[in-house]
């Protein structure tokens, strides 16, 4: 029963830490683009290069240029082994069998306003 509640903990904060530090890495590295055009935008921004994996060409309106990413998240299956720190005495997890992998869609989209970036919104949970 103790290594169930020391896999939740540990489950929640490895989630809660990857899913606020990739949006908060992500947000600040688009943040530059505030206040330029577009098509600066376009031409300048390469997500790819920055780790993210696009789904299909921009989309542009008159209001926002978006963007649809994807994540590929592994979810583990089974319980995962928990072994117990000689020294410490402290659970420490290894590696479980199985598992499957989704993919967690964001879409970051830049709002126009005659053309120039005034702000970013991220819609999705890979976020």
């Amino acid at each position: 029963m103790i290594k169930l509640k020391y896999l939740a903990l540990l489950s929640s904060l490895v989630l809660t830490s990857c899913a606020t530090g990739g949006h908060h890495r992500l947000n600040t590295s688009l943040q530059q683009y505030v206040g330029q055009t577009a098509e600066q935008v376009r031409n300048q921004l390469n997500l790819s290069q920055m780790g993210f994996k696009i789904i299909q060409k921009p989309i542009q309106t008159r209001e926002s240029l978006s963007y649809i990413i994807v994540r590929d998240m592994n979810i583990p299956m089974g319980t995962p082994n928990i072994s117990h720190s000689i020294s410490m005495g402290a659970p420490m997890p290894t590696a479980s069998n199985g598992g499957y992998n989704i993919e967690m869609k964001c879409q970051v989209s830049f709002n126009l306003k005659e053309e120039i970036v005034e702000s970013i919104h991220f819609t999705g949970r890979a976020c």
